[in-house]
C-alpha cells in the first residue's frame, strides 16, 4: 500500500508540535492535523512555567524532577527570545519551612548537575523585603530563592510550527478529524473536514498519532468503539491577571503551601502579574473551560495573604482557565498529587497515543514518542538531533516585547509597517502593533479575529476589556487582507465577544 506520508499526527499543541518536529528532524514525512487553531486548548492557558518542578520533590519524584531540569536547559537555550531564566522566592514562615525548603532548592540544584542555570541561596527576613518588598512583613520570617525558566506559551508554540514548515513538514489547523480508516486491525487513514472552507479531506500514514491531550480518550474512542477509554484525569486550573504594580517584583513569588494543598505563583509576565494556579478535577474536558467564583476567590484570597496590595475582582484585567491532562493513576482521587509523567501506548487498532506531561517537557515527549514507534513498527532506528536544534528566528539580542516574540524575523514587522502605511496599535492598553495582525495571517496561519487576540497575540490574557475593544480594528485589518466581507466580520466579532465572557468577572 503506498501512504501520503510516514506519519500522522492528530492535535496541534505543545505535545503534537512537539512530536511533529522530533519526526521531521529525523526524516519522517509528517502531516499534522489540528481541529480547531493551534494552542487552543491547554498549550495556551498555561502558568507559562520552564521548570522541573520543585514541588514534585515532595512525592519523591526524582526521575521526574531530574528530566524537567534537563530539558528546562534546552528549552531555554533554543528560544532565548521567547524563553528566559527567571528567579523563584519563596516566602517561608517559620524555621521548619526554612529547613525544609534549604534542603529542597540545594536538591534541586544538585539534580540540574552540568545543566544548572543558576544557584539557589537562602536570605533573612529584612534581606527578603528588600527584595521583595509587597510581602505581607508580618507572615514572613525569611525566603528561599531558586532558579528555573518562564516563557510565551502559544508564541513558543507558533515558533515549532514555523520550525516544523521551514523543515517540509506540513500543519493544517481547522481541520477535524471525524473519522479513521482500518484495515487488517491497523489504522492507516484519516478523514475530517475543513471547518473554515467545509471541503472533506483524506490522508493515510504508516502510523497515526493521537495527540490531543485532555481529548485522548474521546480521540481513541472515536477511532475504536469496542472498547472504552479511561486514560486521563482531567485537571482544571484558573489563573488571574493584574497590573504589575499589585506585586512589583523582579522575582516571581512561590507561596510555598495554600489551603488545598499546592503552591500558588505571582508571575511576573509582559508588563503585568499572572497569579495562579487551582486544581480543581473535572469529570469531562471542554475547550473553553470558565472559572468558576471559589475559585478565583481562593486566588484572590491567598494573594491577600501574601501581599501588602489588596486586590478585588474589580482589579483583574483577565482570567484565563486552562485544563491538564494527567496521567490516570491506579487509586488516586486528588489531581494536585497526580503525578506530571507522560505515558505512550497502542490501541488495539494500532493508533499510537502520547499522553501527560508538561510543556517544559514536550521535546523529550516528542523525542521518546518517535523512539516508541520505531521500536513498535519496525521503523529504521534514527538518532534526535532537537537537543540543540535552535528554533525559527532564534535570536540572543535585547528587544523589547512584543517584537522580542519574532527574533530574527523581526524585519518583516517593519516591512509590513511600510508597505501599509500604518505604524499603529491595537489599543492604548496593548502593547500590540496592528502590523502584527498582518504578520500573523501571512506567516502564522491565524485565521480568526480570536486566533489573533488570544494566540499570536496574547491580548486576550493581557487585559481582556481592552482586547474586546480592539477586535474591530483586528477584523478590519484581517479582512482586508483575506478578502472577506462584512458578514464575516460580524460573524468574528460576535463569536470575540462570546469567548470574552469567560476571561472577564462580571460585566465587560
Amino acid at each position: 500500500m503506498t501512504y501520503d506520508f510516514d506519519i500522522i499526527i492528530i492535535g496541534g499543541g505543545a505535545t503534537g508540535l512537539g512530536t511533529a518536529l522530533e519526526a521531521i528532524t529525523r526524516g519522517y514525512k509528517v502531516l499534522l492535523l489540528e481541529g480547531h487553531d493551534f494552542g487552543k486548548g491547554t498549550s495556551s492557558k498555561s502558568t507559562k512555567l520552564v521548570h522541573g518542578g520543585l514541588r514534585y520533590l515532595a512525592n519523591l519524584d526524582i526521575a521526574l524532577v531530574k528530566e524537567g531540569l534537563e530539558e528546562r536547559y534546552y528549552f531555554l537555550n533554543n528560544a532565548p527570545h521567547l524563553a528566559k531564566k527567571q528567579t523563584y522566592l519563596i516566602p517561608l514562615r517559620n524555621w521548619y519551612e526554612k529547613s525544609k525548603y534549604f534542603l529542597g532548592t540545594k536538591l534541586y540544584d544538585t539534580l540540574s548537575g552540568k545543566l544548572k542555570i543558576g544557584r539557589s541561596k537562602m536570605l533573612n527576613k529584612s534581606s527578603t523585603l528588600l527584595e521583595a518588598p509587597n510581602l505581607n512583613h508580618e507572615l514572613i520570617n525569611g525566603s528561599a530563592i531558586y532558579y528555573d525558566g518562564q516563557f510565551d506559551d502559544t508564541r513558543l508554540l507558533i515558533t515549532l510550527l514555523r520550525t516544523f514548515e521551514e523543515r517540509g513538514g506540513l500543519a493544517f489547523n481547522y481541520h477535524l478529524v471525524s473519522s479513521f480508516q482500518e484495515q487488517n486491525g491497523h489504522i492507516y487513514g484519516v478523514s475530517g473536514k475543513n471547518t473554515l472552507t467545509n471541503e472533506d479531506f483524506t490522508y493515510t500514514a504508516k502510523v497515526v498519532i493521537n495527540a490531543t491531550g485532555t481529548f485522548c480518550d474521546s480521540t481513541n474512542q472515536l477511532a475504536d468503539n469496542s472498547h472504552k477509554y479511561e486514560n486521563v484525569a482531567v485537571a482544571q486550573g484558573t489563573h488571574l491577571v493584574f497590573d504589575k504594580d499589585v506585586f512589583d517584583s523582579k522575582h516571581a513569588i512561590l507561596v510555598p503551601e495554600t489551603i488545598d494543598g499546592r503552591v500558588l505563583f505571582i508571575l511576573p509576565w509582559h508588563d503585568k502579574i499572572v497569579v495562579g494556579t487551582t486544581d480543581v478535577k473535572v469529570e469531562k474536558p471542554t475547550l473553553e473551560p470558565t472559572a468558576k467564583a471559589d475559585e478565583i476567590q481562593f486566588i484572590l484570597n491567598t494573594l491577600n495573604q501574601y501581599g501588602t496590595n489588596k486586590v478585588s475582582n474589580k482589579d483583574i484585567r483577565s482570567v484565563f482557565c486552562g485544563q491538564r491532562p494527567l496521567v490516570k493513576p491506579k487509586g488516586s482521587t486528588s489531581t494536585a498529587k497526580i503525578s506530571r509523567k507522560h505515558e505512550i501506548f497502542t490501541t488495539d487498532n494500532k493508533m499510537v497515543t502520547i499522553v501527560g506531561g508538561k510543556w517544559t517537557i514536550y521535546r523529550r515527549m516528542g523525542q521518546d514518542t518517535i523512539d516508541y514507534i520505531e521500536k513498535e513498527f519496525g521503523f529504521k532506528k534514527t538518532n534526535s538531533i532537537t537537543r540543540e536544534l535552535k528554533l525559527f528566528a532564534y535570536s540572543t539580542d535585547i528587544i523589547k516585547y512584543p517584537l522580542s516574540s519574532y527574533g530574527s524575523d523581526i524585519n518583516s514587522i517593519d516591512l509590513i509597517q511600510k508597505e501599509l502605511h500604518n505604524y499603529g496599535k491595537l489599543h492604548d492598553r496593548l502593547p500590540y502593533l496592528q502590523a502584527e495582525v498582518i504578520y500573523h495571517v501571512r506567516y502564522e496561519k491565524a485565521r480568526t479575529v480570536e486566533d489573533i487576540l488570544l494566540r499570536r497575540t496574547r491580548a486576550m490574557f493581557l487585559d481582556a476589556k481592552a482586547a474586546l475593544e480592539s477586535a474591530q480594528v483586528v477584523a478590519d485589518l484581517m479582512a482586508a487582507e483575506l478578502k472577506h466581507d462584512g458578514e464575516w466580520k460580524i460573524k468574528q466579532l460576535h463569536n470575540i465577544a462570546l469567548i470574552a465572557e469567560k476571561f472577564t468577572v462580571g460585566k465587560l
